[in-house]
């Protein structure tokens, strides 16, 4: 017999394909850092030959189901309270959808999810992905504590998104021992080289803003992302420089109105949401990154990364106990500002803006802590180490080849 695959063992059927629902609040096209994540882990364990279905919000009062490689049902949502989804029918629906899973992987803070998990009790592995506290509605959470609480102890594993963060939280503390520390990723919109692809609309860009120097930032308008911060340090930056801010919210018109009583119109420019498609030229277009959050709500910065895979040094906040600082190393792939502090914030971009080796060497810099830790490739080998730690083993690529030979 020619080749090494012995004939019996050829026609022995494939095992069926491990099945994984991912529980989460939403799912793109809806914007999000945790939608971004689900979708990149969803679409990772599928090349890996897992079945994945999504089970989620939808944002109106009607329930969808979506075929295809990926399955996604988005439970009708009667709107939202203190930014939790109102989705009653989420707890028939998980029933449903949790029948034949090995794995149900819940993305928090959700606590419409953890409900519905308390409700239905799953058979299947549980996986807690922890991406973030809850920091800002503590009332609600003292009445929410218990139920959390619980589905931390029942998770077979907890997901933390970095180090710090996985120490920090005193929710996790009592969990350590089932706490496994998996970076959150972004695609790679760079060619090999990673640093230089002069694209005409980033060309255009700069043709816009001739002359300037680009600050870029990006992130949703709202209460902890500092874009007020970012605004009152630009007043400190000279006319040589043009701040780009992209993103959407509800604190859009307000931070509009701040630039316009600053007299900043000609230094700041609050772009609102800008198209997927677009956001590349941005990144290719800016000398440097901003991320101006205040708290530990902000809890990774998955913007960052996509600027790092650009090549571009990024300006962060050094929150204590967020990834931020983790993601952004200070010195080696940008430079960290004090959370709320204009004028210290001001003095990172200026540095940066004013000495472009230093620039550049962070930028490289960045690029290689994106290849190094925050890929796809790597974030889905992770969390395959984390479902295989619960005695979860899809079959290697070769040898479900072997089997359909």
């Amino acid at each position: 017999m020619n080749g090494s695959i012995h004939p019996i063992a050829s026609l022995r059927p494939a095992p069926p394909p491990l099945r994984c629902l991912q529980l989460t609040k939403f799912y793109p096209p809806v914007d999000g850092g945790i939608e971004t994540a689900v979708r990149d882990i969803a679409e990772g364990l599928t090349a890996r030959r897992w079945q994945v279905e999504v089970l989620c919000a939808n944002l109106v009062a009607r329930t969808l189901s979506e075929p295809g490689a990926i399955p996604v049902t988005r439970v009708a949502s009667w709107g939202q309270v203190a930014s939790t989804s109102m989705t009653p029918s989420l707890l028939p629906w998980l029933r449903k959808r949790q029948a034949g899973q090995q794995v149900v992987h819940v993305h928090l803070p959700n606590p419409m999810a953890n409900l519905a998990l308390w409700w239905t009790r799953p058979d299947a592995r549980l996986v807690v992905h922890w991406h973030s506290d809850i920091v800002k509605q503590q009332r609600l959470l003292r009445l929410y504590a218990p139920l959390q609480e619980w589905l931390l102890r029942r998770a077979d594993a907890i997901i933390a998104t970095s180090p710090p963060y996985a120490a920090s939280s005193s929710w996790l503390q009592p969990h350590r021992h089932k706490v496994h520390v998996v970076p959150l990723c972004v695609r790679d919109a760079c060619p090999a080289d990673g640093m230089k692809r002069q694209a005409p609309a980033a060309d255009a860009l700069r043709a816009r803003h001739a002359g300037k120097r680009i600050v870029f930032a990006l992130g949703r308008m709202t209460y902890y992302k500092g874009f007020d911060v970012l605004i009152d340090a630009a007043s400190r930056l000279d006319d040589s420089t043009v701040v780009l801010i992209g993103g959407g919210g509800e604190l859009l018109a307000p931070l509009r109105a701040r630039v316009a009583a600053a007299g900043l119109g000609h230094r700041v420019h609050l772009l609102g949401r800008i198209a997927d498609a677009d956001l590349a030229a941005y990144y290719e277009a800016a000398d440097v990154f901003c991320l101006p959050s205040l708290i530990r709500s902000e809890a990774f910065g998955l913007v960052m990364l996509e600027a790092m895979s650009f090549g571009r040094p990024v300006v962060a906040t050094h929150i204590e106990g967020s990834g931020v600082p983790w993601v952004n190393q200070d010195g080696e792939t940008g430079l960290n500002a004090q959370p709320g502090n204009a004028a210290s914030l001001a003095g990172a971009l200026s540095r940066l803006l004013d000495d472009p080796a230093l620039a550049r060497r962070l930028g490289a810099g960045a690029r290689r802590r994106y290849e190094t830790h925050f890929t796809p490739q790597k974030m889905i080998d992770a969390l395959l180490e984390v479902y295989a730690s619960l005695g979860l083993h899809a079959p290697p690529k070769a040898e479900a080849e072997a089997r359909l030979a």
